[in-house]
């Protein structure tokens, strides 16, 4: 099967510079790095992963570029980087020595590049950002359907155990939550109160694309905790590819990280499987917002800047920026609307002439001034392909 998509090419493009920077290959749990990294190396270098339930020692990285230097292409790759203990400096020490070793690591945590790339290997890395499967690998490769992606998501594990949704759901439970929230986030920061952090991610599960302010969020906590850490664990959440807090769209910087976020999760699985009960249908309502936050997720995973707005009685499902200064306003509804239905985004363009009305809808339709974007084009948004709705 494989995630290749253009994953392995470009990791394999890199390693087939004469002299490449360091890779790395940054994203979530259950995406299909490990597969696209042994792809693309092959048979040519030396693969190791360090995801054990305990930190390896630095040391291993001396072991392992010595075996690399009798590989015959002279190629190291490290899997799960981030849980060898001081790998950054280790890593550092050996790429100096300027041994001629083309290295690729890999992390399924953004904290791989707070806790060691920016400072210890600042100026000999490139990143490779490894997303969570959009619509048409889920498609290509499994058959899904625009409802069923949009309902389930896609971790390439779990497809396959889509006609047992009980099971289909312990798998991303026990495969990808939690190991996330378990080890990923617990080994690499200190995290005062694991079970807040918990909470706070069962918070976000329970409304997602909902604007939610923390002061409310704190109050339905069952364990206290301040504004500063709520933001904090929402802020680790992100890194973790599970939760981000989109903020409000200003001119000012400043003011739009003082909003209230409004919470997306990454993938709609991290959704689905905590329903309650599983095997129950979706509400209407409660499709919308699964729709909802399947377009903000692609625009925030493909690279876009996302954003939210909401003046008095307007309000802008999504205001984006994408790779190629494209400048949206985006509305997204699952069945028909009219000029009314879009009020928020035409008062939004009219105070910020930059930007464009986009229409996102499950219902085939146009509206005078406003295009309408496909579902499978904002759905299919890639950032390895710098693709463009």
């Amino acid at each position: 099967m494989g995630k290749n998509r253009l994953l392995v090419k470009t990791i394999q493009d890199r390693l087939a510079e004469k002299q490449p920077h360091l890779q790395v290959v940054v994203g979530p749990r259950q995406v299909g790095k490990t597969t696209a990294l042994r792809a693309a190396l092959g048979l040519r270098g030396v693969y190791h992963s360090a995801d054990y339930p305990t930190p390896l020692p630095a040391e291993v990285i001396a072991e392992w570029w010595t075996e690399a230097e009798h590989a015959p292409e002279r190629i190291l790759a490290i899997d799960e980087v981030q849980k060898i203990t001081n790998w950054a400096p280790a890593l550092k020490a050996a790429w100096d020595r300027g041994t001629g070793i083309k290295v690729v690591v890999a992390g399924s945590s953004a904290l791989l590049v707070e806790k060691g790339l920016t400072e210890t290997l600042a100026g000999r890395f490139e990143l490779i950002r490894a997303e969570h499967w959009n619509y048409r690998e889920a498609k290509r490769v499994f058959g899904q359907s625009v409802e069923a992606f949009i309902e389930f998501g896609c971790y390439p594990g779990g497809a396959p155990l889509l006609a047992d949704i009980p099971r289909w759901g312990a798998y991303v439970r026990d495969a990808i939550v939690e190991p996330a929230l378990g080890r990923d986030l617990l080994q690499l920061h200190p995290v005062a109160s694991p079970a807040l952090l918990r909470q706070v991610f069962g918070a976000a599960v329970a409304v997602p694309a909902q604007i939610l302010s923390l002061p409310k969020l704190q109050g339905n906590l069952q364990e206290r905790g301040s504004l500063p850490t709520l933001q904090h664990y929402l802020r680790l959440l992100a890194q973790a590819f599970l939760v981000t807090g989109v903020e409000k769209y200003s001119a000012s910087l400043f003011r739009s990280r003082k909003s209230s976020p409004k919470l997306i999760m990454h993938d709609n699985a991290l959704l689905r499987a905590f329903e309650r009960p599983i095997t129950a249908p979706l509400t209407a309502e409660r499709f919308g917002r699964y729709f909802e936050n399947a377009i903000g997720a692609r625009f925030i995973e493909a690279g876009w800047e996302t954003f939210y707005w909401r003046h008095r009685h307007h309000e802008v499902d999504f205001v984006v920026i994408g790779p190629l200064n494209q400048r949206y306003a985006v509305e997204v509804k699952t069945g028909p609307t009219d000029l009314k239905g879009l009020s928020g985004v035409f008062e939004f363009c009219k105070l910020h002439p930059d930007f464009e009305p986009r229409l996102v809808s499950l219902h085939d339709q146009k509206i005078p001034g406003v295009e309408t974007l496909a579902v499978a084009d904002v759905l299919g948004l890639d950032r390895l392909s710098r693709g463009h709705a």
